[in-house]
């Protein structure tokens, strides 16, 4: 059995590697996205959305029995701190990593905002990351990647994994149907469909499965809507479509001429709707 086990899963390793080396790496795979959106997530921040979403994540956490306080944590892809932050308070001994310079120059004005020390925070890609190097194999209670592109191979999930001596928390999309700006957009400039991609969490939760773990796995349904002015919204469209921040300016033209048709007094209401899951397993237990 254990050999079917080693086959499967290198088969399904092999499959999440072969998918997603066709990524190309624009849009929220790029710094600069984040960079660009970390004023608009400010500004769209509001205590309840946030207190929603700690509260789903920390209850899962608390099935597990670990106590936060004093708990050594780390956030991979930690953007503005939503869960940073509120580990921090609770005493959690924090480190902090994202690529995004925007988001975490937005994490340390609201740590000093709320008088909230994050033992370290770090400007790096995921992908970079030498765990042994670092001083991160098997150093913390718990690995956090919530929502984040920063786990995104086999590669990167294991060495999320390998900074871990218990547990690991996984968080990302079942499926999500995007604004209609991005699918008519995409279809009136390229007559093709946009994409949204096929890397939702069905595919760590089955490498881990695959494996003899069984997640405790929880799935949550939402609409949310967020308003933006014509232009950061034609930023934000023509990065998900684009690999460079240069966009012709009749592209950049009809982006916005679409938003301006179909806004008010020069903004855009954007919604989009999901399903997202979050798990978590101790990985010592099979």
């Amino acid at each position: 059995m254990d050999d079917i086990h080693q086959k499967n899963t290198q088969y399904w390793r092999n499959y999440w590697d072969e998918i997603t080396s066709k990524t190309i790496r624009y849009g929220p795979m790029n710094a600069t996205f984040w960079d660009s959106m970390s004023k608009r997530f400010v500004r769209n921040r509001t205590p309840e959305r946030e207190s929603d979403r700690f509260n789903g994540f920390f209850n899962l956490i608390k099935t597990t029995g670990l106590d936060i306080d004093g708990a050594y944590v780390l956030d991979i892809g930690a953007g503005t701190g939503s869960l940073s932050i509120p580990l921090a308070k609770m005493g959690a001994k924090v480190t902090s990593l994202d690529f995004s310079e925007g988001m975490l120059n937005n994490l340390k004005q609201r740590a000093e905002t709320e008088n909230v020390k994050i033992d370290n925070i770090i400007q790096r890609s995921w992908d970079e990351v030498d765990l042994d190097a670092e001083g991160f194999r098997e150093k913390f209670d718990l690995v956090i990647a919530s929502m984040t592109p920063a786990v995104h191979n086999p590669q990167t999930f294991d060495r999320m994994m390998g900074a871990s001596k218990k547990l690991c928390y996984y968080s990302g999309w079942v499926n999500r149907r995007w604004d209609n700006a991005y699918y008519d957009l995409y279809r009136e400039l390229f007559n093709s469909e946009f994409q949204t991609g096929n890397h939702g969490i069905y595919i760590p939760f089955m490498y881990l499965y695959l494996q003899g773990y069984h997640p405790e796995i929880i799935l949550k349904k939402d609409t949310w809507r967020n308003e933006s002015t014509v232009d950061e919204m034609a930023d934000t469209i023509a990065s998900h479509f684009y690999s460079t921040s240069t966009i012709e300016p009749d592209i950049k033209s009809k982006i916005k001429g679409y938003l301006i048709h179909n806004g008010e007094n020069g903004k855009y209401c954007e919604t989009s709707c999901s399903t997202s899951a979050m798990m978590v397993w101790d990985k010592l237990k099979k």
